[in-house]
């Protein structure tokens, strides 16, 4: 039997007897989900982790966007997450050729473009420019940045629906959930990424919430992709059965 599903593109879900005498099959299955579960535990950790973080290190207000935080202490947290997020979503469907790939790929180039070009530094800020900054321009630096957020974002928008295309076509197993409630699931994960890229583009253009609008959109498209991905990965009954 194949380690893929030629329903969904994706791992093929072992049967009871297989989880009880786990094969290399079951062991790659759980490999593969378990990273994916991690990935979107780090999406719905990291606006979290940076916010509260920033409000405990350093106090005052939360900054105006999640891209800001590269700018204070918790600057390890945003770029390793974001680097960790971006090598995985080029590796991880690296040998297959199919528009998943691609997505994935474009999303995880764009991933590692938003960690290592930074946004342009706080107004008033006296925080000294980056190398690559004083190289480039901190604008052009900016513009590479805001270029592969918005990249990112839409790449993962696309990808949530596909799951949940591919979730629908699934076959309803006993004690689990139907596929019909992942489809939805999925979907609305899509839409909520949809819905913050449309308050981004409306609060900007309209001049509106300018303090905190970008944060809070940059936070929901992040969250949506995050709660997308655990529960793409988080299927506990392959993950950790033993009988």
């Amino acid at each position: 039997m194949g380690y893929l599903d030629p329903q969904t593109e994706g791992p093929r879900r072992p049967s009871p007897e297989r989880l009880a005498a786990p094969d290399a099959g079951v062991l790659y299955v759980r490999s593969f989900l378990l990273m994916r579960a991690v990935i979107g535990f780090i999406g719905v950790a990291l606006p979290v982790a940076l916010v509260l973080g920033d409000l405990a290190l350093e106090g005052g207000r939360p900054r105006a966007s999640l891209s800001e935080y590269f700018y204070t202490g918790l600057r390890d947290v945003f770029v390793g997450a974001l680097c960790v997020t971006g090598l995985f979503l080029v590796t991880y469907k690296a040998f297959e050729h199919n528009l998943d790939n691609l997505l994935s790929n474009i999303a995880g180039v764009a991933a590692l473009g938003v960690a290592l070009f930074s946004t342009d530094r706080p107004r008033h800020s006296t925080i000294a420019l980056t190398p690559l900054q004083e190289r480039m321009g901190e604008m052009p630096v900016a513009v590479v940045h805001y270029t592969c957020a918005a990249v990112f974002i839409v790449c993962l928008g696309i990808i949530s629906l596909y799951f949940g295309i591919r979730e629908g076509n699934r076959t309803e197993l006993p004690g689990r959930r139907s596929p019909a409630f992942w489809r939805r699931f999925h979907f609305t994960c899509a839409a909520v990424i949809g819905v913050a890229v449309v308050f981004i583009a409306v609060t900007e253009i309209g001049g509106w919430l300018q303090d905190y609008a970008l944060l809070v959109g940059e936070a929901l498209a992040i969250l949506g992709f995050g709660a997308s991905w655990l529960m793409k990965g988080l299927e506990l009954r392959v993950l950790f059965s033993t009988k």
